[in-house]
């Protein structure tokens, strides 16, 4: 999972969860008085927790930080367009009755949202690690580890523990949430009484800065139980992370931030960051909602072309002999090279029909042309019956005919396929909040 080790790497570093007692619980071992408790961090095969009797890592020491949890960097295009990877395959729950059902396609692009429940029985095999399920749905699964120590820095128990998060985006608002929940506790040797171990979760976030625009952090609203008591009883923390549209660049009102979560022990010690992921929000009236948010570690993917579905299969088969064998595509060029195809980190971009971008709607307009002399020199006696001329990259991206490089291509494919083909793009890129200039890779199935 992306950002694994770096999260490993932070948490070697764990802040003390100190919750003093005046005396170890009954039947301890050592008569090294009293007990503390220490956050351990994340525990795995390569940093499984520390056996009962052996001595706390120098790493895990006391620092005093602010009050309040430190704000990620600003998050910079470069670092947005670092965090970013090719999705292989959307892991998101079946879809539910409801909407979602109204959608003509294969995909059903009303995407039902993750619980900590489902993201808990999902991410459980996957160890430890933080990643966005698909565009609106995000989930965290960490094995943890509390260690009661006495005056020496001798581990004299542990509480281990499983920490989950579900975040998913919006449609509708400029709204993420996040929900976590810690359980399977398993307790050894001398513990503190669990009232009086003091763990909180709390989230950061940055403002965006860049040749594009800037905006400010994003809001936090929430709360989180303060208490390993309050945690074992089934006690979840509930957090929003929001921007207001009147903050937010260009037309589209875009927002990025950067989102931390992070623990503490106590009002007066420092926190520990958990995980980082990047959020983005908009108002753009051309994807038809009042704005949405969703998480922009994943390139969008488009999977609704197969070529064994009838209703596209002519369009599916242009595009995937285009992405795979370009040099059997029309026009002839020598070295042909056309852009799209996931893993060859050439995504096509989004060219927008909005005349405020004068770049994106001329090339539009461009695209159009410049596929429509391709597709007269294809069949000079004119358009075959019952046909029609489809272009790929599609006339919506900036990597069109009208580029100019020759790196495209034109196929004449019955009317009806390359129909529906346009409808299903065009919803597709609504329900994926697919913005002005994004990437995204049309991934065509068999």
């Amino acid at each position: 999972m992306k950002r694994t080790s770096a999260l490993l790497g932070a948490l070697s570093a764990a802040l003390l969860l100190t919750a003093a007692i005046p005396a170890p619980a009954q039947g301890a071992p050592t008569a090294n008085a009293p007990v503390r408790a220490v956050f351990g961090g994340i525990t795995s095969a390569d940093n499984p927790a520390l056996p009962i009797g052996s001595r706390l890592p120098a790493t895990l020491t006391a620092t005093r930080r602010a009050a309040t949890p430190p704000a990620p960097p600003t998050l910079t295009k470069a670092a947005e367009e670092a965090a970013k990877t090719e999705i292989t395959r959307p892991l998101t729950p079946p879809p539910a009755a409801g909407p979602q059902a109204a959608f003509a396609g294969p995909v059903p692009h009303s995407t039902p949202f993750v619980t900590v429940k489902w993201c808990r029985e999902n991410t459980d095999s996957e160890g430890n690690g933080a990643m966005p399920m698909d565009r609106f749905n995000w989930c965290a699964g960490r094995d943890s580890v509390i260690y009661y120590i006495d005056t020496e820095g001798q581990v004299q128990g542990n509480t281990t523990f499983r920490m989950t998060t579900a975040g998913r985006g919006d449609k509708g608002s400029r709204k993420t949430f996040f929900t976590s929940e810690f359980n399977n506790f398993k307790d050894s040797g001398v513990v503190i009484p669990a009232a009086l171990v003091r763990l909180e979760l709390s989230y950061a976030t940055s403002g965006y800065s860049d040749t594009d625009g800037s905006n400010p952090a994003c809001g936090v609203v929430g709360n989180s139980p303060t208490t390993v008591a309050a945690w074992r009883s089934g006690s979840t923390a509930v957090f929003e992370i929001n921007s207001n549209k009147a903050d937010g660049y260009t037309p589209d009102k875009i927002s990025r931030c950067t989102v931390s979560q992070q623990a503490r022990s106590d009002l007066n010690l420092g926190w520990v960051t958990l995980h980082t992921t990047n959020v983005r929000a908009d108002s753009a009236a051309y994807l038809g909602t009042a704005g949405a948010t969703i998480f922009s570690d994943k390139y969008a993917a488009l999977w609704d072309y197969t070529r064994s579905d009838p209703a596209v299969n002519e369009v599916a088969q242009h595009i995937y002999d285009a992405q795979t064998n370009p040099g059997s595509t029309y026009p002839p060029k020598a070295s042909k090279s056309i852009p799209g195809k996931i893993g060859s980190g050439r995504p096509l971009y989004y060219a927008a029909d909005v005349v405020w971008d004068l770049e994106t709607y001329q090339r539009r307009k461009d695209n159009t042309t410049a596929k429509n002399n391709a597709c007269k020199a294809l069949s000079p006696s004119g358009t075959p019956v019952g046909k029609e001329c489809d272009e790929y990259p599609f006339a919506s991206t900036l990597e069109g005919a009208g580029l100019g490089d020759g790196n495209f291509s034109v196929r004449y494919v019955s009317s009806a396929d390359n129909n529906t083909a346009g409808q299903w793009l065009a919803t597709w890129y609504k329900d994926e909040r697919v913005i002005n200039r994004e990437g995204f890779y049309p991934i065509i199935g068999g």
